[in-house]
């Protein structure tokens, strides 16, 4: 496989259904700067990628209640490295939709939305952010993964809090009241490289991989007071 041009945003598109794969196929590459290099049914026959050829999104199309598929989301990440996963799914379909995230889905588009979103959501997520509905974000801070201050912590947990510095963890209540780059450097006096800077350090104390999982972590251990404000007032995309 020759190297990719740098300018196109490479994806990697499954779903179980022929008709679907050519028709997103044919949706996307309308756009300028979007490009489907594999468009399979499944994993099995995917090629050896390297960091030349490997595809930036991966689209994984779910049938509905499809519980099996949605397990690819972590082969797919072993098998790629560093390639941001999409989920296409049902609007109801709540479970695989929270099952992806909690295997490390960056985005979830459902398909009853229609082709722009899609789109913007392939643009966002390859910009390094997340595409999560406001909703679906609410459930999973509500629903089973926010636990009591009260709570103990692991002592692997404890030991990963209390390397955070002071600064570390004011960047973190920011994040809980939702507020992007920009405004918590406004809040705090610094700038956005700066707090690009903490983050970077805050993923790596903590084993988180972005912004989406640091919120969802930092509810479940107590360390912000504004998870459900989180769900309800902001949108990830």
């Amino acid at each position: 496989m020759s190297e990719k041009p740098k300018s196109k945003i490479h994806i990697l598109l499954t779903s179980p259904y022929t008709m679907t794969q050519t028709g997103l196929r044919f949706l996307l590459e309308n756009s300028d700067d979007l490009i489907v290099t594999d468009n399979n049914s499944g994993l099995e026959k995917l090629p050896k990628y390297n960091n030349s050829n490997r595809p930036d999104i991966g689209l994984i199309y779910l049938k509905d209640e499809d519980t099996e598929t949605v397990e690819s989301v972590s082969d797919l990440q072993k098998l790629i490295p560093g390639i941001r996963l999409i989920i296409i799914t049902r609007e109801t379909d709540f479970n695989n939709q929270t099952r992806a995230i909690q295997l490390g889905a960056v985005g979830i588009v459902r398909k009853e939305q229609n082709a722009r979103t899609l789109i913007e959501a392939i643009r966002q997520v390859h910009r390094g952010e997340t595409w999560i509905n406001q909703v679906l974000l609410n459930k999973i801070l509500t629903n089973g993964y926010h636990k009591k201050k009260d709570e103990s912590l692991s002592g692997s947990d404890s030991f990963n809090i209390e390397s955070l510095t002071p600064r570390e963890q004011d960047v973190i209540q920011m994040i809980g009241k939702g507020l992007k780059n920009k405004d918590i450097a406004k809040e705090l006096y610094i700038s956005e490289a700066t707090v690009r800077h903490h983050l970077s350090s805050i993923y790596g104390k903590l084993g988180v991989a972005d912004r989406l999982n640091l919120v969802i972590y930092a509810c479940e251990k107590g360390l912000v007071e504004w998870c459900v404000a989180y769900g309800k007032q902001r949108q990830c995309h």
